[in-house]
């Protein structure tokens, strides 16, 4: 189990140079914009992961075996298994029409992990290390592993809303990320574009 943990491990926190063929693990993911203000501050994610994936990850990190995750059971899978994705940005690509340049996340807060069906979900906030005012700047947010070893896509009846933004008159539109490089020419992420102006 360990052999097979630290395989699977690799495609989340490991990535090679060289484009894989087709994705290991499979997650289905929602994001939230939170806002202060006019800014967007933070990006709350939720990552549910496939069954089988879940099973591995389950096995080797729910000690007790009592189908859900305590304190330390929660820090360890943290450590070792998502901490890594800090170097990849967290699949997570957020830019904006007038810089093309992606922006940086500062750290995560409110990691926890919670088990629905049988599969594992990753909770957590993206920090941004500088706000976005969403109104002065158009803002495009695409979760995605550009070399496909993790199937990751925006998915959901919402799979972006938006949190603290009730002063704000905003719509979502989603398209095709071709602005975005990737190493596989058979692969184009979904992108949610945000747009938001004052109510006064």
């Amino acid at each position: 189990m360990r052999t097979l943990l630290i395989s699977l491990s690799l495609s989340l926190c490991l990535l090679t140079t060289q484009p894989a063929a087709h994705p290991h693990v499979w997650v289905i993911g929602a994001a939230s914009l939170q806002f202060e203000g006019a800014k967007i501050t933070h990006v709350g994610m939720r990552w549910q992961f496939d069954a089988f994936f879940s099973q591995v990850l389950g096995a080797d990190f729910d000690i007790n075996d009592d189908g859900s995750f305590d304190t330390a059971e929660t820090k360890a899978m943290k450590d070792q298994i998502f901490t890594s994705l800090k170097d990849f940005g967290y699949f997570t690509h957020l830019r904006t029409k007038e810089s093309s340049s992606e922006r940086k996340f500062e750290n995560v807060e409110n990691f926890s992990v919670e088990k629905e069906s049988g599969e594992l979900i990753f909770l957590f906030d993206l920090v941004l290390a500088e706000p976005i005012d969403a109104v002065s700047e158009n803002i495009g947010l695409s979760v995605f592993d550009p070399t496909i070893y993790v199937d990751l896509i925006l998915d959901g009846d919402q799979p972006v809303t938006l949190s603290g933004a009730d002063d704000l008159r905003c719509t979502i539109e989603y398209s095709q990320g071709d602005g975005f490089a990737n190493e596989s020419a058979f692969f184009v992420p979904q992108e949610a574009w945000l747009s938001c102006a004052g109510n006064g």
